[in-house]
C-alpha cells in the first residue's frame, strides 16, 4: 500500500471512530470571556518562572526519570498525604504529561490487563477520546442522576459489576457539574469493586475546590483497587504546562510507567520543574483562591435566572438551558463556555468561575 493510501486509511479509520471523534477541550481560559476550562487559568507566580529559568540555564535539559522527578514526586505525596491520603507514598505516585495522558495510560492499561471497561453516560470527552486509540471490550454507558449532579446511580454501578464490568472509570467531583460523592456513596462503591474485585480509576482533578472532599483511597481495599488521577497543584498558573499525576498500587504502576515509556520517555523537564515551585506556593494561594471562587459562585447562583444544576466543587457552574437559542446569544457575543453535549448531557452548559466582569455578563444574558 503507497504512502497516500495509508494516510487515507489512517484517516477514515478516525473519521469513523466515534471515540477519537471526541472533542478536545482547551486546558486553559483563551481570554476573558472565555469559561470553558476545568481549572482555574492563573499568571504562574514570578517565583516559578524564576525556577525554571534557573534551572534551564544550568543545564537541566536532559530526560529525566519515566516516573517523573523524584522531588515533585515527593511534592504530590506530601499534598496527597496532606489531604489525608496516609498510605500514598511517593513510590505510588506517576508524573504525567498532563490528566489526559493520566486517563489514557490508567483506562487503556487497566482495560487491557483486567477486562471490559465501564464509564458514566455523562464524563469528560477526554475519557472518551482515549478508548478510541486501541480497542477495549466497553460495556454499556453506566447511568447518571441530572438530579445529583450527573454522578452515576449507585444501583447502574452495581448491575455494571455483576455484568461482568472490571474497570470503572470514575469521575468525583464531576467534570461537567462539580458534583461529588458523599461518604456513603464512596463506601459502598468501594464495598461493591472489592466484593467484584473491580478497579476503579478515580478521576479527582477538581477535588482541590470541594469542601470536605472525600476520595475512595481510604477506603478498605482502595489503595490496591483504586487508582487516582488529576492535574497537579491547579490553580497556581501550571495548568497549560501538563503536569498530571496517577497514584495506584505497585504492580499497576510498573504496567503504567512502561507504557508511558514507550509513548513519551518522560514528562517535560521544564514544566516539572514549574510543577516543583508551585508545590511550594500552592499552600499559600489556595485558600484564598478557594474562598473567592466560592464568594464568586455564591453571587452567581443568587442571580442566576436559569436553573443551576447541583454541583459541590466552586470553580464551575453548571447550568441547564432549555432553549438552544440561550447558547447561541453567549457565543453571538463572544463567550466561550463547555458545551454539555460534548460530555453528553444536552441542553447543559458549564462555566469556569471566574473573577471580572465578563463572568457576571455571561450569566445575565441567561433569561
Amino acid at each position: 500500500m503507497s504512502d497516500d493510501a495509508n494516510k487515507q486509511a489512517i484517516l477514515e479509520r478516525h473519521v469513523h471512530n466515534e471515540y477519537l471523534a471526541a472533542p478536545a477541550l482547551p486546558v486553559v481560559q483563551r481570554d476573558a470571556q472565555d469559561f470553558g476550562a476545568d481549572q482555574p487559568t492563573m499568571q504562574p507566580d514570578q517565583a516559578i518562572i524564576d525556577f525554571v529559568t534557573a534551572g534551564l540555564e544550568a543545564k537541566q535539559t536532559h530526560y529525566v526519570d519515566v516516573p517523573g522527578m523524584l522531588p515533585l514526586r515527593e511534592a504530590l505525596t506530601r499534598h496527597l498525604q496532606g489531604q489525608g491520603y496516609e498510605s500514598v507514598q511517593t513510590a505510588n505516585i506517576l508524573v504525567t504529561a498532563g490528566v489526559q495522558e493520566a486517563r489514557f495510560l490508567a483506562l487503556q492499561t487497566l482495560g487491557r490487563l483486567l477486562g471490559p471497561v465501564a464509564l458514566p453516560a455523562v464524563i469528560h470527552p477526554g475519557a472518551r477520546k482515549t478508548l478510541g486509540i486501541r480497542p477495549l471490550t466497553i460495556m454499556h454507558s453506566l447511568p447518571v442522576d441530572p438530579i445529583a449532579g450527573y454522578l452515576p446511580t449507585l444501583d447502574g454501578i452495581r448491575i455494571a459489576l455483576q455484568n461482568g464490568a472490571k474497570v470503572l472509570f470514575l469521575e468525583s467531583p464531576v467534570r461537567l457539574t462539580g458534583a461529588a460523592f458523599d461518604k456513603e456513596a464512596v463506601a459502598q462503591i468501594a464495598r461493591l469493586a472489592n466484593q467484584h474485585g473491580a478497579a476503579v480509576i478515580w478521576d479527582q482533578g477538581l477535588a482541590p475546590w470541594v469542601s470536605d472532599y472525600v476520595s475512595i483511597w481510604n477506603e478498605p481495599g482502595m489503595d490496591r483497587l483504586a487508582v487516582l488521577l488529576g492535574e497537579a497543584f491547579p490553580g497556581v498558573g501550571i495548568e497549560s504546562w501538563y503536569i498530571g499525576y496517577i497514584a495506584a498500587n505497585t504492580e499497576w504502576w510498573e504496567k503504567m510507567r512502561r507504557d508511558k515509556q514507550a509513548i513519551s520517555i518522560c514528562t517535560a523537564t521544564p514544566d516539572q520543574l514549574g510543577a516543583i515551585k508551585a508545590a511550594e506556593v500552592y499552600a499559600s494561594l489556595h485558600p484564598s483562591q478557594f474562598a473567592d471562587l466560592s464568594r464568586l459562585r455564591n453571587n452567581a447562583l443568587s442571580q442566576l435566572k436559569a436553573k443551576a444544576v447541583p454541583g459541590q466543587a466552586v470553580n464551575v457552574l453548571a447550568v441547564e438551558l432549555p432553549q438552544p437559542i440561550m447558547a447561541a446569544a453567549l457565543r453571538k457575543n463572544g463567550f466561550g463556555f463547555a458545551d454539555g453535549a460534548d460530555f453528553g448531557a444536552r441542553g447543559v452548559i458549564r462555566f469556569a468561575v471566574t473573577p471580572g466582569n465578563a463572568f457576571a455578563e455571561a450569566l445575565a444574558l441567561l433569561k
